[in-house]
């Protein structure tokens, strides 16, 4: 199981306002929700009226996959925003997981199932 995360920063240099950063963001969000399979939210700088960051999370078994879909989304937002915005950072971060290793620390919930305790 591979989990792909995207974080994409772009500059509004013609927002004014709050109010017009967000129509920037919205628009750009709305695009990649409605084309991937992907979870998409912004994610900082939502106090300053010309910057935004935004990211995109997946999960796949196929690295390839991840990668390309994630580039998509890229030029997706790229494009959502030309004229309005540009793109000015991209981060990609790849974890790797084995069908039987744990993810994270889930305390109480891997004892319930080690128990035999459907309900989680």
């Amino acid at each position: 199981m591979i989990v792909a995360l995207l974080r994409v920063r772009i500059h509004i240099p013609g927002a004014r306002s709050l109010k017009d950063r967000r129509a920037v963001v919205r628009k750009a969000v709305e695009r990649v929700r409605a084309r991937y399979n992907v979870s998409v939210a912004e994610v900082g700088d939502v106090a300053r009226w010309q910057v935004a960051t935004l990211a995109a999370v997946m999960v796949t078994s196929d690295h390839s996959l991840a990668t390309e879909v994630l580039d998509k989304i890229t030029s997706t937002i790229a494009s959502s925003v030309a004229g309005e915005a540009m793109v000015t950072g991209r981060e990609t971060l790849f974890e790797t997981y084995s069908d039987t290793e744990p993810v994270g620390e889930a305390d109480g919930l891997q004892e319930k199932f080690a128990d035999g305790d459907e309900e989680a």
